[in-house]
């Protein structure tokens, strides 16, 4: 994987998990809602949670409308957003340039599968605007930013009040960090008066995100409060909430009620995940209180949920919020600072990767390794000057960072990432570092 989408969104703060499910729009407009079957299967997907059940209904459906009538365009997209939904696992983090963005983690081939399908959808019907909407989504997920947006640029030359072709566009404009004009796109949607739960729940999720993104804190918590009162039972919902309650603000009672609330809805793994996280900070928080003894029991219960610490470590730690849980897992665990996540990633690099300045701060103050590489040959540093982030490269020099070392992939050292970039002043610095 590469330096960017290897981080694990659920594990990691400053983001939200958005569920694929908000996201796999099915409303029909001007081309009618097709057969029966077809009906029945796109309420089935729209009222989709995670569950097995409701995705094997509509598959049956949809197997059998497609033996009626192979050309039914209509049910080629139920089937390409049913193929997604089958293959989804979690979320992952990608970049578009220097921002941060988060697509679907798929079994491999769902998404080839799903846009084959689509794409005889819109063979059989190429005036099939809503198609080309779904083709752009499928792209997005592909991280295809130029692509989803010539399809969503077809579907709007074709003609359709499909309210995913706003939210699509808008997922493409906060991918490229152009918030304003995604706002916008949302606005849209909102105005337009739809009553569809999937479709308000992805719009509501932008604008929480962009509160986030601005550190807007109390706006985003009144915003998930009121759609949690609008929603009691979404399992998705309050689990986002507890994720953002825990790996943000550090609010961990708060988010292992919400977090259990999720799980007593519907029993997942990005909600057992979220649930194990906001227990071992509450523990974390007891060991800084001077409460250890009491503060054993969230630890076990964590434990049992997800016991690999190596990567409680490396995503916890690396948290705006994760200085108890390094110092607890260091003092009470016997955990390194830097401890390994699969791919090699430390809470250092990964700190470092997000640009959180003050935990790099904190994670160089508990002595972690400014030298160690991930498995793609990382150090912390050529992330940080690839980044472009000057304080944080001065940190990691003035914490023993090695200027000599090299990218395996290309042989460059920090001084080449620099020149590279455009960053003559600094490339100039690190050259002589190098030269000392």
């Amino acid at each position: 994987m590469t330096r960017k989408s290897k981080i694990i969104s659920v594990l990691v703060g400053g983001g939200i998990a958005i569920f694929i499910a908000s996201y796999l729009g099915a409303e029909k407009f001007s081309d009618g809602g097709g057969s029966p079957e077809v009906k029945e299967s796109r309420e089935l997907l729209d009222s989709w949670g995670g569950e097995t059940s409701i995705l094997i209904q509509a598959r049956e459906k949809l197997v059998h409308a497609l033996k009626v009538d192979p050309q039914d365009y209509l049910a080629l997209k139920e089937l390409a957003r049913s193929q997604i939904a089958e293959g989804y696992i979690n979320n992952r983090n990608v970049t578009y340039q220097k921002n941060i963005y988060v697509v679907g983690n798929f079994v491999p081939g769902t998404l080839e599968q799903a846009e084959a399908t689509v794409r005889e959808a819109i063979r059989i019907n190429p005036s099939f605007a809503e198609g080309y909407v779904l083709l752009g989504y499928i792209q997005y997920q592909h991280s295809k930013l130029d692509e989803a947006a010539k399809s969503l640029a077809y579907a709007e030359k074709l003609g359709t009040d499909d309210p995913w072709l706003q939210l699509n566009w808008a997922s493409i404009n906060y991918a490229k960090g152009d918030y304003s004009s995604g706002n916008k796109r949302v606005e849209r949607v909102l105005h337009s008066g739809t009553t569809k739960n999937n479709v308000l729940n992805t719009a509501y999720e932008f604008l929480i995100s962009g509160y986030i993104r601005t550190e807007e804190h109390n706006k985003a918590v009144a915003l998930y409060e009121e759609r949690i009162k609008q929603n009691p039972n979404d399992a998705w919902l309050r689990g986002n909430f507890a994720g953002y309650l825990t790996n943000t603000l550090g609010r961990n009672d708060e988010a292992i009620i919400q977090a259990r609330l999720a799980l007593n809805i519907m029993n997942y793994g990005m909600g057992e995940q979220t649930l194990a996280m906001a227990l071992y900070r509450k523990w974390a928080d007891m060991v800084a209180q001077g409460n250890a003894k009491n503060g054993e029991v969230y630890f076990q219960e964590a434990f049992k949920i997800f016991p690999v610490l190596s990567e409680v470590m490396a995503y916890g730690a690396s948290s705006p919020v994760g200085e108890n849980l390094a110092k607890a897992l260091v003092s009470e665990k016997g955990i390194s600072i830097d401890a390994q996540a699969e791919d090699g990633s430390t809470a250092l690099l990964i700190a470092t990767n997000r640009n959180r300045v003050n935990q790099v701060r904190v994670l160089l103050d508990l002595h972690a390794n400014p030298n160690t590489r991930d498995t793609n040959g990382w150090t912390p540093l050529l992330s940080a000057v690839d980044e472009g982030n000057i304080e944080i490269v001065n940190m990691l020099l003035a914490k023993g960072a090695d200027v000599h070392m090299q990218a395996p992939w290309n042989g460059g050292d920090a001084a080449f990432f620099a020149e590279r970039n455009g960053n003559t002043e600094l490339a100039a610095k690190l050259k002589a570092l190098a030269e000392k």
